[in-house]
């Protein structure tokens, strides 16, 4: 089983979208990655993934009435990636995650 944990800041409010007869309810997460680079310099860098939590028409959607632009979250999902080629003609790459548990953390 592959699995990612994450713990980060939204960073933007949840958007759900209608998908068949499930909702998608969509967010960005912003992760802080802090190292050393070769000259022992510290170097802050910002990952952002893509995250999806899936319902049910059956199943309640409120949690994305607490997942507001700012809000800390510890996610466990799913990861999977997809390459696109960028406006500017680049190879780019993006990080998805499949949302299978969440902790809102503020």
């Amino acid at each position: 089983m592959l699995k990612l944990i994450l713990n980060g800041a939204l960073g933007h409010d949840a958007e759900i979208k209608q998908v068949g007869n499930k909702k998608a309810i969509n967010f960005d997460v912003a992760v802080s990655l802090d190292y050393k680079d070769s000259k022992g310099n510290k170097v802050e860098r910002t990952e952002w993934i893509k995250a999806v939590i899936w319902k049910s028409e059956s199943q309640n959607s409120n949690i994305s009435n607490y997942l507001k632009k700012g809000q800390k979250v510890l996610i466990e999902g799913v990861p999977s990636s997809e390459s696109y080629i960028g406006k500017d003609g680049d190879a780019k790459s993006t990080l998805h995650v499949n949302v299978k548990d969440i902790e809102l953390l503020n």
